[in-house]
């Protein structure tokens, strides 16, 4: 996918998100002080959510789930009838495959991180409300 486009695909569905959280606030009815501070958290549940799921898929690139993913594989390889058919012989060989398995993860960072900012910026003008 290109890159312009995940980061659309990812704005997209944070902004679903901050409309999501306005209406079940019942925002539209707010003026003032409250609707600055609804609208600050509004934008702070995408941005945080989008942000985390960033920084784990980081640390998946990383390699920080390697060894469960591989565990969980051999639990189920046991399983099968054929124990000799195996797609990943050792961990070596398995994490030799995902090298070329990474996924990108910025455009999450960074939408996270904007709609953080987005928050904080109406978090500012509700405290000086």
């Amino acid at each position: 996918m290109k890159n312009s486009t995940k980061y659309l695909v990812t704005i997209c569905v944070a902004i679903t998100f901050v409309i999501l959280v306005l209406s079940i606030q019942d925002s539209w009815q707010h003026t003032g002080q409250v609707l600055m501070g609804e609208i600050s958290n509004a934008f702070f549940v995408p941005g945080i959510l989008i942000l985390c799921f960033g920084a784990l898929l980081w640390a998946s690139n990383g390699g920080a789930f390697d060894m469960l993913t591989y565990a969980i594989m051999k639990l189920f390889d046991s399983l099968k009838k054929d124990v000799t058919k195996v797609k990943y012989r050792t961990f070596y060989d398995y994490q030799e495959a995902q090298k070329d398995k990474k996924l990108s993860f910025a455009h999450y960072l960074i939408v996270g991180a904007g709609f953080i900012v987005i928050a904080l910026i109406f978090y500012i003008l509700y405290a000086q409300y």
